[in-house]
């Protein structure tokens, strides 16, 4: 009769913390999406939206934003070379060129043929999350969004601190091909955050070394980002942010081969933005936003034997300006916003180009009219 009592007692206290487990709530902070003129709570949102944390981030065995990209649901990265070195995204089935890259909403892209839009200076340490939208997003942010978008969120710093890290390794073969060296690796990367009350700046710096995995797939490259916020008061807030990057590697294979077996390239990219946040009563918000982009490109067929010939060389130069805005009602918001876009390309190969856009969005749809002049 004990051992019954027994029994029955430890069947209701399981039953009983059962039901405990399954009437309790967790409550947990909904992620809200980062777009150019609404802010709207994944759940609300009529897309394929999903969002990769930082928590994930520091999860993930990547060290550039490209590696993270390849764990993205319906990303494509089809990277080239190590860390970063070269690589192109699409999403979907895309082309290059039909998915937007955005840092903060800022657009970056590459009017050459979106083959260097991921050739950014971002560090992962300064990753707060990344947006991916699969599907059209023209509504939200404009032309080159025909299969989705990919908005990098950096973070705002909220403690002081220094970064410093370092790497060296090797795969222990030889380059028989070659120098008859061994592969191997190293890098280098600092650090600096400071945080106030009022203002957060952050400033990175990296340097990155190796002589390949196999023949001619050397790289070396150098990257800097800064990034500033700035609250000038509960409604007005500015962010700054500026980066460079010299991205020199062999590209045996990467885009021609087996006739590119000494095939190298040059790429520098420079961008920078200043956006600013203000809200002129509680329910209308103004948020300009100035940004600009060049990129040089330097591909060489045979740059190990003969530099000079089968040389393509390409200079891009990109400028934005953009006002959005949003107005808070009763059932939601209305967003409104212009963009006015110069680009221009001057190539070794197809001469000089250049297009201005202008374009008009607001809720409903896109409205947008493009004048160009060859």
């Amino acid at each position: 009769m004990r051992i019954f009592y027994i029994l029955l007692l430890t069947a209701i206290s399981i039953q009983t913390y059962a039901q405990q487990r399954q009437d309790s709530v967790i409550h947990i902070n909904e992620v809200v999406i980062n777009e150019n003129r609404f802010s709207t709570p994944i759940s609300k949102q009529n897309r394929n939206v999903y969002v990769i944390d930082k928590a994930t981030i520091a999860q993930l065995p990547a060290r550039s934003l490209q590696e993270i990209l390849q764990y993205a649901n319906g990303v494509d990265i089809r990277q080239r070379g190590p860390f970063g070195s070269q690589a192109d995204i699409s999403v979907d089935g895309g082309s290059f060129e039909q998915t937007v890259v955005l840092v903060n909403g800022t657009k970056i892209i590459d009017n050459q043929t979106a083959h260097n839009m991921l050739n950014l200076p971002i560090p992962v340490e300064a990753i707060e999350r990344i947006e991916v939208i699969r599907g059209p997003a023209a509504r939200i942010y404009g032309i080159n969004s025909l299969t989705g978008a990919v908005n990098i969120i950096t973070k705002k710093p909220e403690q002081s601190g220094i970064l410093v890290s370092a790497f060296a390794g090797s795969n222990f073969e030889k380059d028989t091909a070659g120098t008859r060296e061994t592969f191997y690796g190293t890098g280098i990367q600092l650090g600096g955050v400071i945080s106030k009350a009022k203002q957060q700046h952050s400033l990175f710096g990296s340097y990155d070394k190796s002589n390949g995995y196999r023949f001619n797939t050397q790289f070396e490259n150098a990257k800097f980002f800064y990034q500033g916020n700035y609250q000038l008061n509960d409604a007005n807030e500015i962010m700054t942010s500026a980066g460079y990057i010299d991205n020199s590697f062999g590209a045996n294979g990467f885009y021609a081969a087996p006739g590119d077996k000494f095939s190298t390239e040059a790429v520098k990219t420079v961008i920078a933005s200043a956006q600013s946040r203000h809200a002129i009563s509680e329910r209308f918000t103004l948020m300009p936003r100035i940004s600009y982009r060049y990129n040089d490109d330097d591909y060489r067929y045979l740059g190990k034997t003969n530099p000079n010939v089968g040389r393509s060389r390409h200079y891009t130069n990109s400028m934005a300006v953009e006002l959005n805005s949003t107005y808070a009602l009763r059932v939601g918001e209305l967003g409104f916003g212009v963009e006015g876009r110069k680009e221009d390309i001057n190539s070794s190969n197809i001469g000089q180009h250049d297009r201005e856009n202008l374009a008009f969005m607001h809720s409903i749809g896109s409205i947008c009219w493009i004048i160009s002049s060859t």
